[in-house]
């Protein structure tokens, strides 16, 4: 997953139709394996179920090495499902980019150390979404 994809992150080069495309600035990358793939699908299906208990205790049980507290813990999967609440009449896909935030600062206040694969692809979410709404300004 390239972390900061945008048009000057992407050189064409060749001629149609043999054409290559070469990504650029990578320090933002990283790749996923299997297991960490599957979680974060288990964490975005859980969040396209509106399930906010569920998204939050995967995204606590992705990562070994928190050092939260129980009780912060608890308040964390609170925040989560209070974000699910709000969401509720919309699509979560849709707006995840503008969730991201919330997440981190739930995290941070919590102590909740969250699985860096998750955080980077959120971020690549985050700024494609930020990309697409500047080449599309009309786009809901």
């Amino acid at each position: 997953v390239h972390g900061d994809l945008h048009p000057g992150n992407i050189l064409v080069s060749g001629t149609y139709p043999k054409l290559k495309m070469v990504l650029l600035d990578c320090g933002l990358v990283l790749e996923m394996g299997p297991a960490q793939h599957v979680n974060l699908v288990k964490v975005l299906g859980a969040f396209t179920k509106k399930d906010g208990r569920l998204a939050g205790q995967l995204m606590v049980d992705m990562n070994t090495e928190s050092q939260a507290k129980p009780r912060d813990v608890e308040l964390f999967i609170q925040g989560i499902e209070q974000i699910c609440i709000m969401d509720a009449n919309q699509n979560f896909i849709e707006k995840v980019g503008d969730y991201i935030s919330d997440i981190c600062y739930l995290a941070c206040t919590h102590h909740v150390k969250l699985e860096s694969t998750f955080v980077n692809a959120a971020l690549a979410v985050e700024i494609m979404e930020g990309l697409a709404s500047a080449l599309y300004p009309n786009m809901r």
